[in-house]
């Protein structure tokens, strides 16, 4: 029989060593799942699971919940007036195995846990499988947020951009139809306005429009800071203070302009920025929980505060194409005009509005707030 190789041996004889390969395996598999999340891409099952337990808080407390959540929102063409086929329920995944992936993602890798209760409950069965725990009532829709922001250091004006959707569960659907755009077009590059040049500015243009082709589901707000009137903070924390504004004044003009009625809760992801980001976003989701407790009286919360990676996902490269475009407008300080400048006309034609000049001037879809 031939020998099993040194290193399988160690593997298989020391449990310290098995210990530590299944928790790197776990954390490998996190990370997928939460850039999975972030970028909406939902080709398997997981995914799946993991972006209803992320957007539907109330799933994380309900089997029944989750299941009735992952069918109608990645599998609607096989449900008609609340109910499914016998025919049709070969095509949709078994509820047991949503409820393995569920135990996965919230046992295994730390993500997205149940209330107290049901936890505490879910210890004392045995069997997963005999979970009987059903939901009083589906709990609050989640406003879902994809933020990035213009140069940091370079000009006067501070900018964050971001694309706000309304509706989690068309989405995914919103994205899927981004990603197959540009796959069609050929575009295998990732759409920076920091990049836009002569040969990109048409298809940046085409990929604006496609995008709002969705402006029932998608809208645009920006917040801006001059820095010269928060010359004592540091260039982090005045980045911070302004995605705090983005998100209070966004949700704000969410509630007045009537796409939203409350309760909600508010899921942020930002493009990923690896330094500022670890010390940093913990603070802000603090800063931002708290004060949606009292400007919104519990109406309003904050579910998280994330990161994604921008190039694999269309909604933060369409947030960057609207803060460069919004910042370009405020700190350009010459007569010379290339495609960035063209690219920020095309821009602002599509909002009906002036980045520079037209204070308070806002629509439904896009909204620039302008701090001092």
């Amino acid at each position: 029989m031939a020998k099993t190789p040194e290193h399988e041996q160690d593997f298989e004889h020391d449990p310290e060593v098995a210990a530590r390969v299944k928790a790197e395996r776990l954390k490998r598999d996190r990370e997928q799942l939460l850039r999975d999340i972030a970028a909406v891409s939902t080709s398997d099952l997981r995914a799946q699971v993991g972006y209803v337990l992320s957007h539907y808080p109330d799933s994380r407390d309900s089997d029944v919940r989750l299941a009735h959540c992952v069918w109608e929102t990645f599998y609607p063409e096989y449900i008609s007036n609340g109910s499914v086929r016998l025919a049709d329920m070969y095509r949709l995944p078994r509820e047991k195995t949503i409820t393995r992936t569920r135990a996965t993602i919230q046992n295994g890798y730390g993500l997205f846990q149940p209330s107290a209760e049901v936890a505490s409950r879910r210890r004392a069965l045995r069997e997963e499988t005999k979970e009987a725990v059903v939901a009083d009532k589906p709990g609050p829709p989640v406003l879902s947020v994809y933020a990035d922001e213009s140069s940091k250091t370079k000009h006067r004006y501070l900018v964050v951009g971001s694309v706000w959707s309304t509706d989690v569960g068309r989405l995914w659907r919103v994205v899927l139809g981004l990603q197959d755009w540009k796959r069609e077009q050929g575009i295998t590059w990732e759409f920076k306005f920091s990049e836009l040049s002569k040969g990109k500015l048409e298809r940046c243009k085409a990929f604006v429009k496609k995008a709002v082709e969705q402006s029932d589901l998608i809208c645009l707000k920006a917040c801006v800071l001059d820095t010269e009137a928060a010359l004592d903070l540091s260039g982090e924390e005045r980045l911070y203070r302004l995605y705090y504004e983005l998100l209070l004044s966004g949700i704000e003009h969410e509630i007045t302009s009537g796409r939203v009625v409350l309760p909600r809760w508010i899921h942020v992801w930002k493009d990923a920025d690896a330094g500022p980001d670890a010390l940093l976003l913990p603070e802000l989701e603090r800063r931002l929980k708290a004060a949606c407790r009292i400007y919104f009286r519990d109406t309003v919360q904050i579910e998280a505060v994330d990161t994604g990676v921008s190039d694999i996902s269309p909604l933060l490269q369409l947030a960057d194409l609207f803060a460069g475009s919004v910042a370009r407008k405020l700190n350009k300080d010459s007569e010379a005009t290339n495609a960035k400048d063209e690219f920020t006309e095309f821009f602002q034609i599509l909002a009906g509005f002036d980045f520079a000049k037209d204070d308070g001037v806002t629509s439904d879809f896009v909204y620039v707030h302008r701090l001092a």
